[in-house]
């Protein structure tokens, strides 16, 4: 959970970054406090995106906002029904109660706060065992054939993401980059973490390396 500020109030929200937390959203809460929410995070900004509110029992704002951190389009959602709210260009959409006054062009910011910096907060304690540096040749990646033979070793513990993740991160650096804003660094970072659990979570993929 995190706290994000719009028009000097502030928010508590829940995030919805994988496939599934989006999916589920909101759907079957009958009690969402006025200052709390969900916030769902995308890779990268989405050319059109849509949102509707099958099985969702309470009335809410759907906000769309883009990569600016400023608000594109603010939708009435009522609950269990299926319309569709759409907008485009859309890198966040927070979800709060209805009649909250946020209104398109308002700048959503992010509040840092002590847990930030401590990220036993979210974690658990942490085994000093835990950080402990691994053996040199646990630190050796293989890069493996169809046929279980290595065709590449990396030394030094690297991690490979997809092009396209990739290819948001450095959206993301650039970003952080050009502003200087913490917001933007920690966004950077969650987005590094997430796409680290995505990679986790993949099947066994194999590739070609050219003929010498």
């Amino acid at each position: 959970m995190i706290k994000l500020k719009i028009n000097n109030k502030e928010y508590k929200v829940k995030l919805a970054i994988t496939d599934e937390e989006k999916e589920k959203g909101l759907q079957h809460v009958t009690n969402l406090p006025e200052d709390e929410g969900m916030l769902f995070v995308y890779d990268e900004p989405e050319p059109s995106l849509g949102f509707w509110m099958q099985d969702t029992p309470l009335d809410l704002d759907i906000i769309f906002i883009g990569d600016d951190d400023k608000v594109i389009a603010v939708e009435k959602g009522i609950a269990n029904t299926e319309d569709a709210h759409e907008a485009d260009n859309v890198l966040y959409v927070l979800e709060l109660n209805t009649n909250s006054g946020v209104e398109v062009g308002d700048t959503v910011e992010y509040i840092e706060t002590d847990e930030d910096d401590d990220p036993s907060k979210d974690e658990g304690e942490i085994d000093d065992e835990s950080i402990n540096e691994p053996e040199e040749e646990e630190q050796k990646m293989m890069i493996l054939n169809a046929k279980g033979q290595s065709q590449m070793d990396l030394l030094g513990g690297e991690r490979i993401f997809s092009r396209k993740n990739t290819i948001s991160l450095l959206k993301f650096a650039k970003r952080a980059y050009d502003n200087k804003s913490s917001a933007s660094y920690k966004t950077l970072g969650r987005k590094v973490f997430a796409f680290m659990d995505q990679q986790d979570e993949r099947g066994n993929e194999y590739i070609d390396l050219p003929e010498k």
